[in-house]
């Protein structure tokens, strides 16, 4: 029992990845869970509970249930980041309080990187996350992580991509990019095969096989997945959203999103608010668009 309570106990864990523009901004707001974020690329000017702090690219944020935080995203480069949001039923016994843990962890060891790809990469495998609480081998994990990142530091930078076969890779590079560029720009099964240098039959067989989806599907996903991302992390009404996510008429787009979901955008947005995690995706985490306004 002792021994028990030195484990982390983990309620639900989810994350991804997201690309900010130059000068974009999240709003304050009170964080009601625990939140780790690694800054790919970009210097972000993290402001917590009133204090302005600064993290560049390499740099590990850790953000405690309570904090008031804002994002100002750099204003002269796109910012990558990953991140992951967790809530426990049990913290480990001897963690020091949340609020003495630091804000901005600079050079954060490289098993911090290791430890977060890792972490990341088993948010990618369970898409049944957050609905279903994550393995006692996640907790471990994320315990490792928190342990390494209040006594270390040192910078190293990791890739966050899964595997996948080449022509998928491809197809879902310039389907992100599409939908990145001119999100309400449509594209057929014949341009995405050309970006992929595949045939049409070819492409829907791979993806089916590693994606799960047609390439088509595998589209509309993307754009209903990125809408998660911004109802959690972007100041949009849903018409915006909708129209961000390439969905020009927001009835069809509420329709598309309840269909795949189980629940509106608006009742996902409360549900976040309310401080309760959002539906898992669809699709892995890492094929989600970056997000625009």
């Amino acid at each position: 029992m002792e021994n028990a309570k030195k484990l982390l106990k983990l309620n639900y864990l989810y994350g991804g990845e997201v690309v900010y523009q130059p000068g974009e901004c999240l709003n304050p707001r009170r964080l009601t869970d625990y939140e780790c974020v690694f800054i790919i690329s970009g210097t972000v000017t993290y402001i917590a509970d009133g204090k302005k702090l600064q993290a560049p690219a390499g740099s590990i944020i850790l953000s405690v249930p309570g904090t008031l935080e804002q994002y100002i995203w750099d204003t002269v480069q796109p910012t990558r980041h990953a991140f992951f949001h967790f809530s426990a039923d049990r913290m480990p016994s001897y963690w020091p309080a949340p609020a003495s843990w630091p804000h901005i962890i600079k050079t954060p060891d490289p098993l911090i990187i290791s430890l977060f790809r890792h972490i990341l990469g088993h948010i990618y495998e369970h898409r049944n996350w957050p609905a279903e609480a994550p393995e006692f081998r996640d907790g471990l994990l994320l315990q490792n992580l928190i342990d390494t990142c209040l006594e270390s530091h040192t910078n190293e930078i990791r890739n966050f991509s899964q595997t996948r076969p080449e022509p998928v890779r491809q197809a879902l590079k310039w389907m992100r990019q599409q939908i990145d560029d001119n999100p309400c720009d449509t594209f057929s099964l014949a341009d995405i095969s050309r970006a992929a240098k595949c045939s049409p039959k070819h492409l829907c067989r791979v993806f089916r096989s590693s994606v799960g989806y047609s390439p088509a599907q595998t589209g509309t996903l993307m754009r209903l997945q990125l809408a998660i991302a911004m109802l959690a992390r972007s100041n949009l009404n849903i018409k915006e959203i909708g129209l961000r996510c390439g969905f020009e008429n927001p009835h069809y787009f509420s329709r598309c999103f309840s269909k795949v979901f189980g629940r509106s955008p608006s009742a996902v947005r409360a549900d976040i608010d309310a401080g309760l995690p959002p539906p898992p995706g669809p699709l892995p985490v890492d094929t989600t668009p970056r997000i625009h306004w």
